[in-house]
């Protein structure tokens, strides 16, 4: 398998691809990485080196459009595709797509050599091609694309985005692959709970966005939840966008003293961070981290204007749990945690109940759904008859790009925030 990625960066999606290689690695297969832009951490390089193969598209190119691989604009640079069809055929003709520039360079490589593939696209968030009011060329071009992949071509992380963009392309997804967005889940001496009931500290990890409203929710409540225990700390890992009106909330709230924004941290510091936590609120990988490691975690649903939570991730059926479902009931996030906090007992419970939800998450599960995908049939012909014109996709790219550099206008960087479409 040949991942396309479009960073490196110290974000969920690269410690993903980490886990995948090396569960991959552990199966005696080594995958590729072709890595778009040229972001990259240089301490999870290395380690996704330990078990996979990292190329990077600007030595794909030639040397004077190399500048541009530092952004976006290099998916749409000439490209040696002759060397990259090599490169496919070399990890088992599979490709999988982690975004919509991924999908539009595949498209492009199609379109200029003959390679029989086959190509998965993951839905790494429900918002990456299930978007509206965003005009330009490129990203309408990625949406139809997307919607010509056969079913079996398609990655879901939980059925809640199953069910959302089969309601939003008019698409029967029954046919696609199902797997959790997988975690290595601690055995042995880490299988004991790493959290404590008589803690005074609730975590949250993850880049700060918009989306993620559950950091603003907490930070609201902190003041009533503080009259139940005063000591009450809330621990903030993380950088982004949104952190100057998080700052400015906690500022509106005199909780400087209580909010702690403690930047980003490496994966592997996860559990350093969270031993001895009372709680974490959250979503993403990084909660399934936390109840795996023994921390009752709570459900931070995403792109939600009310304080709103399913509850514990023990409390979900199935996999969907970032995503707003009317169809799940919901709790106030004050509600749970008021609960954790006034018992031991109600504490222990919950960690222990967190704990064994997660072992449906584990990444060989993940890996098992890809691997399938690998002897899988898919028929491309959809997708590779479709026009695409690269021209019109740069000269959009460049409109949105400086529309959104010289007038704020955020209409696709920010489409992550629409919430769950139908």
């Amino acid at each position: 398998m040949l991942l396309i990625a479009n960073v490196l960066e110290l974000n969920g999606g690269t410690t993903f691809i980490l886990r995948v290689a090396r569960e991959f690695y552990k199966r005696n297969q080594r995958i590729g990485v072709l890595v778009l832009v040229d972001k990259v951490n240089a301490a999870l390089e290395q380690s996704i080196l330990q078990y996979a193969d990292i190329y990077y598209l600007k030595d794909f190119t030639r040397r004077i459009y190399r500048p541009l691989i530092n952004t976006p604009l290099g998916v749409f640079a000439p490209v040696d595709f002759s060397k990259i069809a090599t490169l496919l055929n070399a990890y088992n003709a599979h490709v999988h797509v982690m975004g919509v520039f991924g999908l539009i360079f595949i498209k492009r490589c199609l379109d200029a050599v003959e390679v029989d593939v086959r190509i998965s696209f993951g839905i790494y968030h429900q918002n990456e091609v299930m978007f509206d009011g965003v005009p330009y060329y490129f990203a309408r071009k990625a949406k139809e694309l997307f919607a010509s992949l056969p079913a079996e071509s398609v990655v879901f992380f939980n059925e809640k985005n199953c069910s959302s963009y089969g309601a939003f392309f008019g698409n029967d997804y029954s046919t696609s692959t199902i797997v959790p967005i997988g975690i290595d889940i601690p055995t042995g001496s880490g299988a004991e709970l790493l959290g404590r009931a008589d803690s005074n500290r609730i975590v949250s990890i993850g880049n700060l966005y918009a989306f993620k409203s559950y950091n603003r929710h907490v930070i609201s409540l902190l003041p009533e939840l503080k009259k139940i225990r005063p000591d009450l700390v809330y621990d903030i890992y993380g950088t982004g966008d949104y952190e100057p009106e998080l700052l400015a909330l906690v500022s509106s709230l005199q909780l400087e003293s209580s909010v702690k924004f403690r930047g980003s941290i490496g994966y592997e510091d996860i559990p350093k961070v969270l031993n001895g936590a009372l709680a974490f609120v959250g979503s993403g990988t990084a909660i399934l981290e936390a109840a795996a490691l023994g921390v009752p975690a709570i459900i931070g649903i995403e792109s939600t204007e009310q304080p709103i939570t399913y509850g514990l991730l023990s409390d979900i059926n199935g996999l969907s749990y970032n995503e707003l479902d009317t169809a799940q009931s919901t709790h106030l996030i004050k509600d749970v945690l008021q609960r954790i906090l006034g018992s031991a007992d109600k504490w222990h419970h919950a960690a222990v109940a967190c704990k064994a939800k997660s072992s449906l998450f584990s990444i060989e599960r993940t890996v098992d759904g890809l691997m399938r995908l690998e002897a899988t049939g898919m028929n491309l012909s959809s997708f590779k008859v479709m026009k695409y014109s690269n021209k019109w996709a740069l000269c959009s790219f460049l409109i949105c790009a400086a529309k959104q550099g010289f007038f704020g206008d955020k209409t696709f960087s920010s489409r992550r925030e629409q919430g769950t479409l139908k």
